[in-house]
């Protein structure tokens, strides 16, 4: 697809915040080729012209459907990028006070500063003999899957 195709009117992206790192914005004018600027609204209404540097082609990034906002494996997102990855754990661990997000085989883990009932003798059997994307993801799934995979 052209980039005139992707950030269309009422496409979201992501835009470089000091406060914030990112910010989420709604463009509210199509972009076409050799437009030096994007129309944007932020989500508190704010209007903005967005500036783009044509010699680098950098355009913001996209951001994914709601739908796919709090996934808990990271690569079923649309797009994976800085702001998608640190917004998913965010809603993740803010919202559903989920520590733990998967991304692929990898387990992605947020520190709570905090003891948590995650760990009890419950927990372990819950996770004992399923498979690692059966559960929410936990530390005890991955333990779960190197044993299977030591004992084959």
């Amino acid at each position: 697809m052209s980039a005139s195709e992707l950030y269309s009117k009422y496409t979201k992206v992501w835009i470089p915040d000091p406060e914030d790192v990112w910010k989420s914005a709604e463009i509210t004018k199509d972009y076409k080729d050799g437009d030096e600027a994007l129309h944007l609204k932020l989500e508190d209404e704010m209007p903005l012209e967005y500036p783009i540097n044509l010699k680098a082609e950098q355009l913001p990034f996209l951001r994914n459907p709601d739908i796919l906002v709090g996934e808990n494996d990271l690569t079923a997102l649309s797009y994976l990028h800085e702001p998608a990855v640190l917004h998913n754990l965010k809603v993740r661990f803010l919202e559903s006070n989920a520590i733990y997000t998967y991304c692929g085989i990898v387990l992605v883990a947020i520190n709570p500063y905090e003891q948590l009932p995650i760990y009890g003798e419950d927990v372990i059997h819950a996770y004992s003999g399923q498979n690692m994307g059966d559960m929410d993801p936990h530390i005890f799934a991955v333990a779960e899957e190197a044993y299977k995979q030591m004992a084959r």
